[in-house]
């Protein structure tokens, strides 16, 4: 490759962009092909300490402090910066899936939660003679956001719009494999003209940055999005100083499809939920009634072979594919796929054919881990019974895909299935509006809407006599 093409992203510290501490850089390669697309700041402790001094001086100084019409001028301007950059954001994407320019979700998101500047900062409980009772809201100080590989700008600006308009500066850990649009991202705040440290970006190799980001003593809340693993480990660090944590994790969603389902619908979401399947909402769990079995799986298998092979984004996640696949063999019975595409094109790329495994149970860990690829599982059921009890056998609870015309069955399964969005006759479903999150192993708390906003807040009581 061209060394000009090799793009070099730095960290932004207290209003500037700057090289780590350690002057170390790591490499990017393209899913595609191999080639070395980006050079990214790899940070330590001195760069974690020094982006959380300056969101901490930044938020007792001025943000805490900021105006109502302030703050909307910057996020009016925010948007305008992000639209100019909309060219500049979309090339630094690593895995080129998505369309270029900004997602209306994005300018959705932007003015849902400034609009709620606009709700007042709290409540007046009791005035009388005797005295005044009043409760009212104030941010947290610095937060903590990691955002995920498979949406580094969405999952970027979900957590830092609600958390700046409550009040709260932020510090930003970057996904390894994306960390250059989520750090581009977070420079539209600079661009746009947020003060110094209300917004700072960092990016890293492996697990050091993360780890100080949690355990810094001036992290008040740990926003992340990731592995149920990962969510694990950074709830238990936060307990050492009883941080708060949003955390939206993994999942294993099912798709319920009954003998009144569109079919050709209901294969097209599957496909394109569950291939490549790098997306906590993916399909992976296809609950099929005995009926339609066979009819839906070569269905399934056609639209799968029409698609193509599902593009990973790095070899890490290809070989994780693989090893599931070899217990898939072991456990079930392969429907179709399980293999790496064939000829040039693919032969140095991050590339897995399209899977589905038949299955008697879901006791194999291909139907109870979260892959995070391009493998589906495929059970049969005779009855309603049957199966709810399928979709709720598992340690996640996301979302649920449930494919029938009968509104009995759909008022039945809405109430008994432990999820926290169900969807009906169609794969997914957002809205800017909506919370999103999970039940169990899934995470804790919401992002969009009302409760999107919710954790950035501390509540303090007044009584005046």
């Amino acid at each position: 490759m061209n060394e000009m093409r090799v793009r070099r992203s730095d960290l932004l510290i207290a209003g500037q962009m700057c090289p780590p501490a350690s002057g170390q850089y790591y490499p990017l390669h393209s899913p595609v092909d191999g080639t070395l697309v980006a050079e990214v700041a790899d940070a330590n402790g001195a760069d974690v300490d020094r982006a959380v001094v300056a969101a901490r001086e930044a938020f007792y100084a001025e943000w805490k402090f900021c105006s109502v019409e302030h703050k909307r001028a910057l996020f009016v301007k925010l948007k305008d910066v992000l639209y100019a950059m909309a060219d500049e954001l979309a090339a630094a994407k690593i895995q080129p899936q998505g369309g270029a320019g900004i997602p209306p979700l994005i300018e959705h998101v932007i003015d849902y939660y400034v609009g709620k500047l606009d709700d007042g900062a709290g409540a007046l409980i009791e005035h009388g003679d005797k005295g005044t009772n009043y409760v009212y809201k104030e941010p947290l100080g610095v937060v903590a956001i990691f955002a995920p590989f498979n949406g580094p700008m969405l999952g970027a600006l979900l957590a830092a719009v609600p958390a700046l308009v409550a009040g709260n500066t932020v510090v930003l850990k970057a996904p390894d494999q994306e960390a250059p649009q989520a750090l581009k991202t977070m420079q539209a705040f600079h661009e746009a003209g947020f003060p110094a440290g209300v917004v700072n970006a960092l990016s890293g190799k492996g697990p050091e940055v993360g780890q100080a980001l949690v355990a810094h003593p001036a992290t008040r809340l740990i926003s992340f999005t990731g592995s149920t693993a990962t969510g694990k480990k950074i709830m238990a660090a936060a307990a050492e100083d009883l941080k708060r944590v949003q955390l939206n994790l993994g999942s294993k969603t099912a798709q319920i499809v009954f003998p009144d389902a569109d079919l050709e619908a209901a294969a097209t979401a599957t496909v394109g939920s569950g291939f490549p399947g790098q997306a906590c909402s993916a399909i992976s769990r296809v609950l099929i009634h005995k009926s339609l079995h066979d009819e839906f799986v070569a269905l399934l298998e056609e639209k799968a072979q029409a698609a193509g092979p599902s593009l990973l984004v790095d070899r890490a996640a290809v070989e994780r594919v693989e090893q599931y696949v070899e217990m898939g063999k072991a456990q079930g019975s392969l429907l179709f796929g399980g293999t790496r595409p064939t000829g040039d094109e693919y032969a140095k790329g991050c590339y897995f054919d399209p899977t589905a495994f038949a299955f008697p149970d879901q006791s194999s860990p291909v139907c109870r881990d979260e892959i995070f690829g391009p493998v589906v599982s495929v059970l049969s059921f005779d009855s309603d019974e049957e199966a709810l009890a399928l979709a709720n056998d598992t340690d996640y609870g996301l979302l649920v895909s449930l494919w029938t015309q009968e509104p009995v069955r759909q008022r039945h399964f809405v109430r008994r299935l432990e999820v926290g969005v169900v969807t009906i006759n169609s794969g997914s479903a957002l809205s800017h509006r909506t919370p999103w999150g999970g039940f169990k192993q899934s995470g804790i708390g919401r992002r969009y809407g009302e409760m999107g906003l919710e954790p950035f807040f501390e509540y303090k009581t007044v009584w005046i006599s």
